[in-house]
C-alpha cells in the first residue's frame, strides 16, 4: 500500500482477497459460513492493473532526476534574464504575462513550491 501510495479500502480488500488465507496473520472472520473469495478473472484483472502502475512509476522515477535538473537550469536561466533591467522592461512593455510568470518561476526555491496555486 505504502509503494502504491494507496490507502482506500477498495485498495485495502483487493490486496486482501488476493492474498491467500495461508499467508494472513489472522485470517478474515467468516460471515454466514461464506468466505467471499474474488474469482480467477479478478485476480488477473488487479494483476495487470498492478503491473501497469508499477511500469508508470519506474518512468517516472526514471525521468525525475532529469527532469529535476532542467528545471533547475531553467530557473536560474530565467533569474538571469530578469536580472537583465533592459529585458525587464522590454518584458513589462510587450509580454506583461510573460514577465509575472517568469518571475514566479525565478522565486521559486523547491519542486514543492511549484505546485502550490499563486
Amino acid at each position: 500500500m505504502i509503494g502504491q501510495n494507496n490507502f482506500t479500502v477498495m485498495f485495502t480488500r483487493a490486496v486482501l482477497a488476493a492474498t491467500p488465507e495461508d499467508q494472513l496473520a489472522k485470517p478474515p472472520p467468516r460471515k454466514n459460513g461464506a468466505v467471499p473469495n474474488p474469482n480467477r478473472q479478478q485476480i488477473a484483472r488487479m494483476e495487470r492493473e498492478l503491473a501497469v502502475l508499477q511500469t508508470r512509476i519506474k518512468s517516472v522515477e526514471d525521468s525525475y532526476g532529469i527532469d529535476n535538473l532542467h528545471l533547475t537550469l531553467a530557473r536560474g536561466y530565467l533569474a538571469k534574464l530578469l536580472g537583465n533591467a533592459a529585458i525587464v522592461r522590454w518584458l513589462s512593455h510587450h509580454r506583461q504575462e510573460y514577465l509575472a510568470e517568469f518571475q514566479r518561476v525565478a522565486e521559486i526555491d523547491t519542486l514543492a513550491g511549484a505546485s502550490e496555486p499563486a
